[in-house]
């Protein structure tokens, strides 16, 4: 008997002691990470002690703020549907989302926090978050939202020589002040506006071949040899044809992209062969997270492996103007142009500039850094020129502007079905230094130059006109 009790007694012991431990392990080494997690939906309690900081574009227009009226709290987003649904939403009924979830350790003042805010958190007194500045531009960003309206896509700029993220658009919105009474409407509403269309995965169609571009460089091709392209070719038993069936007739590496034509690069492709090619995506960062602070969908060559070990010449062949199983977003095709733009280097993307506290002192500065070395200095120099031609000659002068050079590349991708073929552009200015690269995707938009050139040439025109970056 008294055996007996002894064993209860120790059992209750060690499951006390297991318990203690795991309250310690839970409630002090990793009550940060829990409180950091935007599942989280004590973040959204904390707000009726804490006020939530605020968040600002780079030239202090106010996207999102926590307003008090007779002690009631309401937070407010004062550009509406423009942000959305990047700027996301913090409500008690929803929970939290996007920007509003992922910083909300920062805007409640949780990470980082000074000495005084621990202080304030330990004793749980009210108290304020703080602020979080975005590198995004306010003005750029409604050009881009705008000239999307009823078109369903995806809108990208950046700063190619440092990652700053200066707009990033997904079509169709929502106005998050109106959120709990419009959520059941929201939910069915066709063209998910609560998923951020930039970061989802399409096929890119011609815009791949400006990375294709980097395995025939490499192949050791002529740039100048010439390749007769009678309209269609045949690899393997597979037909390739070019768009409407057109006969580009002779063409070199410059007018091939220039002109988009699709046998050059699947010929060419293929003769390059898979490792060239499979190398040049993973130097673009095919198969790898992106290092940014908001999730974005990894881009992919194939269904089984993102970057598979060997591509077949039928696959290859289709991968190599961006069809076949190639699956990219239109984030990351931003990041291509923009390393092409920077010397074949990207930097790593990045939308917060810096965090204050409520007395302005700078609690954290994000520092530009490379993230991959996708191409020579030389190999970049190739492209850009190719793709100077594309807007000076080619299907890409829908995008041109008058005197300022710009350096792009269409696409029209098949999405498959009967279903009209997406519409890309993507483009850097000025082409002999440049302050801005940019990616456009229409969903089911046609060709690239009709439908994504005008949105791109109207956010790269307004980002030099009004020198982004910088105040009124």
């Amino acid at each position: 008997m008294r055996k007996g009790l002894h064993h209860i007694a120790l059992g209750f012991s060690i499951s006390f002691i297991f318990l203690s431990f795991g309250l310690v392990y839970w409630q002090v080494v990793r009550s940060n990470d829990l409180q950091e997690n935007p599942a989280n939906r004590r973040l959204i309690l904390m707000e009726q002690r804490v006020v939530r900081g605020g968040i600002f574009d780079r030239n202090g227009e106010i996207l999102a703020q926590t307003q008090t009226t007779n002690n009631q709290r309401k937070r407010i987003y004062p550009k509406g549907e423009a942000l959305e649904p990047l700027m996301g939403y913090a409500t008690l009924q929803h929970g939290s989302a996007g920007m509003e979830a992922t910083f909300g350790d920062w805007l409640f003042g949780i990470k980082n926090a000074t000495p005084a805010q621990e202080l304030e958190q330990l004793f749980q007194l009210p108290r304020k978050g703080n602020d979080v500045v975005l590198t995004l531009d306010y003005r750029l960003q409604k050009i881009a939202y705008d000239g999307l309206k009823d078109k369903r896509g995806a809108a990208v700029a950046l700063d190619p020589r440092t990652g700053e993220v200066l707009a990033l658009v997904s079509y169709p919105g929502f106005d998050p002040n109106t959120l709990d009474q419009d959520w059941s409407e929201l939910s069915k509403k066709a063209g998910s506006p609560f998923v951020n269309h930039a970061f989802a995965l399409y096929p890119p169609g011609s815009a791949m071949k400006v990375i294709t571009s980097a395995a025939i460089l490499r192949s050791g091709v002529n740039t100048g040899d010439l390749y007769n392209c009678t309209g269609s070719t045949v690899i393997n038993g597979q037909v390739i044809p070019e768009q409407n069936d057109k006969a580009h007739g002779w063409v070199n590496f410059d007018t091939a992209l220039a002109d988009s034509c699709n046998t050059y690069f699947a010929t060419f492709g293929v003769r390059s062969g898979d490792q060239q090619f499979l190398n040049a995506v993973k130097g673009f960062g095919f198969g790898q997270t992106i290092p940014f602070e908001l999730s974005v969908s990894s881009s992919q060559i194939t269904n089984k492996a993102a970057v598979p070990k060997q591509l077949s010449t039928n696959l290859l062949a289709a991968s190599s103007f961006g069809q076949g199983e190639v699956l990219v977003s239109p984030f990351h095709m931003a990041l291509v142009a923009a390393g092409i733009a920077n010397h074949g280097v990207i930097m790593a993307p990045h939308i917060v500039d810096r965090v204050i506290d409520d007395k302005q002192s700078v609690l954290y500065k994000t520092d530009s850094k490379p993230w991959l070395t996708a191409l020579s200095s030389e190999e970049a120099d190739k492209i850009k020129s190719a793709m100077i031609a594309a807007v000076n000659d080619g299907t890409a002068s829908p995008g041109g502007i008058e005197g300022i050079q710009v350096a792009a590349k269409t696409g029209s991708a098949e999405p498959g079905g009967n279903a009209k073929t997406h519409a890309w552009y993507i483009a850097f200015a000025p082409a002999e230094s440049p302050k801005i690269a940019v990616a456009v995707l229409v969903e089911n938009g046609g060709t690239g130059g009709a439908a994504a050139a005008p949105i791109a040439r109207e956010m790269i025109q307004t980002a030099l006109s009004q020198k982004v970056g910088e105040s009124k």
